[in-house]
């Protein structure tokens, strides 16, 4: 694979998961999954492992009602990012300062440094839309895909670093332990596995 096509799958590979984190499953994700390929003889460990576990959820469910699906799945997404329904409070939230303050709290310090860096790409996070802090997984993400649009190695390389191989594992642990569907347990392994990947690709090289 060039370069440029290698750039492109993992912006894609970044704005897929900023989606599934930023908001629960529509029908037009759904539909959209369904005729996703997979890479499962790809990829190896936690990555190989994710992809067959969202592969296999959507195709058990294939033929299933609809609405059921996603409201199972919408019950599960509240359940692990925003503890709805659990009685103590406890979640997996996606917010790098809820992982690296020393009180756990959101509007930490890592928020404030990306929003710094966004401000010198012209970024301004859609909160309007989804109201949430801007240290918000689904806004690294997508940020990490900016910079793989624009080949900034450097940069991809620091914000890797700085801002999600320092607390992702640990959420994503969190994350499978709260999960009730195989779809979000994949998920976590997925986001893991990808991040390991992009360790071994853009830090030991």
């Amino acid at each position: 694979m060039d370069k440029k096509t290698l750039q492109v799958s993992r912006a894609n590979m970044y704005r897929f998961l900023s989606r599934l984190y930023l908001l629960e499953v529509d029908e037009g994700l759904w539909n959209g999954m369904a005729k996703m390929t997979f890479p499962t003889d790809a990829a190896e460990g936690d990555l190989k492992d994710g992809y067959e576990m969202v592969a296999n959820y959507l195709k058990a469910n294939a033929g299933g009602n609809m609405t059921e699906v996603l409201d199972d799945l919408a019950v599960d997404y509240a359940r692990i990012f925003l503890s709805a329904g659990v009685a103590q409070g406890k979640a997996a939230f996606p917010y790098e300062s809820v992982y690296t303050s020393r009180k756990h709290l959101v509007m930490q310090d890592s928020r404030m440094d990306v929003v710094a860096l966004y401000a010198k790409k012209g970024l301004t996070p859609a909160k309007d839309q989804y109201h949430v802090p801007e240290d918000h997984l689904g806004y690294l993400c997508e940020y990490m895909a900016v910079l793989c649009d624009e080949d900034a190695e450097d940069e991809q390389k620091a914000f890797l670093k700085g801002h999600l191989l320092n607390w992702v594992n640990a959420f994503t642990v969190d994350m499978a332990k709260y999960a009730s569907t195989d779809f979000y347990r994949g998920l976590a392994k997925l986001t893991r596995g990808f991040l390991k990947l992009e360790q071994d690709l853009l830090l030991k090289a």
